[in-house]
């Protein structure tokens, strides 16, 4: 008989197996691989041999061959999945019943539950019922955004207490959102339950654990900076605990740290809830480990997904529909009264001074990228894509990386306009969406008569945010918000504007989905309206195009797809195509 001790791994996608002895590690491989089945692939590494989490549920079942000493944390991890293994299949009979049947059905199941919902929409109250069947292990929550995902969370976790299956809840969200959470329990269950934030320092972090509050907020790194002591909290509740995940994109990656900690965090909770409305913004690729997250990898247990993002997307696509526990409502549906949104494109005239800086730029980049090889482009990759953010950040204010440069942006003139007609004329507030901190101060400078708000990542203090979005909302004289859409794109409020400018935009799709929603969601009156500036005859057009592209794949489906990844001749081409356009206009002016 091999005896061996069973322990959790660093990576929550498998359980080591350690012999006594270094020595033993072939036969003990031999050993599980003859109990396990050929259907699973063991790998040795230094400590012993590898399970892939799928199979860990057997290790659980006596042998006669094996002596299994099992850690807690390993125990635990094992269970998990038999029992996401044994509930899963039931629990996607109920949820397809909760998406033919509706409210009706949803109702229904939460009859006996004591929480009034009479405050939420049908398709929120759908949730909820999804979001507490009985023995369940969570849910995707992948609405769009402005459906109302944060209100569906509060009142699932008022059924569960009333049901007494859950005590605690631990939220996760981005640093922006921390301080929306408990002014949201605040309004629709006030009283209720103990929102704290988990913020301060470590010490005070500690005093606010200690005070065992009911819900608890914190952000995505406090949670790998004091992932021990929440999974201590956690352990003390035991599965009676949930975690919530607010934008679950932020958990995509699987060999991020943060990924880590959250998964980690989750074995010592009863269900999980990730919640987001751009769940897949770059790829397929992104929403496994949300999936994952929730059942303990059980849908997606023994499928390759190909390196490709193309290749990846029927196979993702495929698994969700078949094994995915989710929901998904968009507001078209949902929000028949919410008003239409447009969007138009600006093109916009470099200056004559930025225009050469843009001319020059690209020439050298499409010189370097004819002389490079593949091998050498792909080593300096990060260096020739920095080269391209160079050209997207000229297209929006040179000033950025160029000290010399000491002119007005051409994009900074049309937005004088653009706000002159829509402030002052129609006495409209605006959002102004800038990626590039250059162009954000200049915007900020050049418009103060707006008295405009600001609203990026040199705003760090969270009340100053707050103050930010409450003066643009409740302040009559507060007519612009200027923000970076990586800071304010996810889970602000700002339909006091029905019209936002797109000065520059980020290089992550993600950003830009996420801050289309700012004004066109629930309580805005009036149509939307956005307006993209782009610098005409410039690679920004296919880089909108580009991004645009990703939106209307994440419209079709739960996955996107951004083409092959990037090559040197992909590169070159969109270069010589805006060079081309450059010696098209220097023709014709010379004509």
């Amino acid at each position: 008989m091999a005896s061996a001790a069973v322990r959790a791994a660093e990576r929550t996608d498998r359980l080591l197996v350690v012999p006594s002895s270094r020595e033993d590690r072939f036969h003990l491989k031999g050993a599980l691989q003859r109990f396990l089945g050929a259907d699973y692939t063991l790998r040795l590494s230094p400590e012993g041999v590898a399970v892939p989490a799928e199979a860990s549920p057997a290790l659980l079942v006596p042998n006669s061959e094996l002596d299994l000493a099992w850690t807690p944390e390993a125990r635990v991890f094992a269970e998990n999945r038999a029992w996401a293994q044994r509930v899963q299949p039931r629990l996607l009979v109920e949820i397809e019943r909760l998406r033919s049947e509706g409210v009706s059905r949803a109702r229904a199941s939460l009859a006996s539950s004591g929480v009034d919902l009479g405050t939420l929409d049908d398709h929120q109250v759908v949730n909820v019922a999804a979001m507490t069947l009985s023995d369940g292990f969570g849910l995707c929550v992948f609405d769009e955004q402005g459906a109302g995902k944060t209100v569906t969370t509060i009142f699932a976790f008022d059924v569960l207490v009333e049901r007494n299956e859950a005590d605690f809840m631990l939220i996760v969200a981005p640093k922006s959102m921390v301080a929306e959470w408990p002014e949201d329990f605040a309004r629709f269950r006030p009283g209720l339950h103990r929102v704290e934030r988990l913020s301060g320092n470590r010490k005070a972090k500690r005093a606010i654990l200690q005070s065992r509050p009911d819900i608890l907020v914190t952000n995505f790194e406090t949670v790998v900076s004091m992932e021990e002591e929440l999974r201590a909290v956690l352990r003390r509740h035991g599965r009676r605990g949930i975690l919530t995940v607010d934008e679950s994109f932020y958990v995509k990656n699987l060999d991020a740290r943060r990924t880590q900690a959250i998964r980690r965090v989750r074995e010592h909770c009863g269900r999980a809830f990730v919640l987001c409305g751009t769940p897949a913004p770059n790829s397929a690729h992104d929403i496994v480990e949300q999936f994952s997250l929730v059942d303990f990898g059980t849908a997606f247990a023994g499928v390759h997904v190909p390196k490709d993002r193309a290749d990846a997307l029927p196979v993702v696509r495929d698994v969700i529909a078949e094994r995915g526990v989710y929901l998904r409502h968009l507001k078209a549906d949902v929000l028949p009264d919410l008003p239409p949104k447009s969007l138009n494109r600006v093109l916009v005239r470099l200056e004559p001074e930025q225009q050469e800086l843009y001319d020059n730029a690209l020439t050298g980049l499409v010189r370097d990228l004819e002389e490079t090889s593949d091998e050498e482009f792909q080593r300096n990759l990060v260096s020739f894509f920095a080269r391209r953010s160079a050209l997207l950040q000229i297209c929006s204010n040179p000033g950025g990386v160029s000290r010399a440069y000491s002119g007005v942006p051409a994009k900074l003139k049309a937005l004088e306009g653009i706000l002159k007609e829509l402030v002052e004329r129609k006495g409209e507030k605006v959002v102004v969406w800038c990626f590039y901190t250059a162009s954000l101060q200049a915007v900020m400078d050049r418009f103060q008569r707006y008295n405009p708000v600001r609203y990026d990542g040199s705003v760090s203090d969270l009340s100053e945010r707050r103050t930010a979005v409450r003066r643009f909302q409740e302040d009559d004289e507060t007519m612009l918000f200027v923000a970076n859409p990586a800071a304010a794109g996810a889970g602000l409020t700002l339909h006091r504007a029905r019209y936002a400018v797109y000065e520059s935009l980020s290089n992550q799709a993600a950003h830009y989905l996420q801050s289309l929603d700012r004004i066109h969601r629930r309580g805005q009156a009036r149509a939307v309206e956005y307006l993209v500036l782009l610098s005409d005859g410039t690679i920004e057009v296919s880089e909108f195009d580009r991004i645009a592209e990703k939106e209307r794949a994440a419209q079709e489906l739960l996955g996107d797809h951004t083409g092959p990844a990037p090559t040197r001749v992909a590169l070159l081409e969109e270069a010589m195509s805006s060079l081309r356009r450059i010696e098209t206009r220097r023709t014709d002016r010379d004509a």
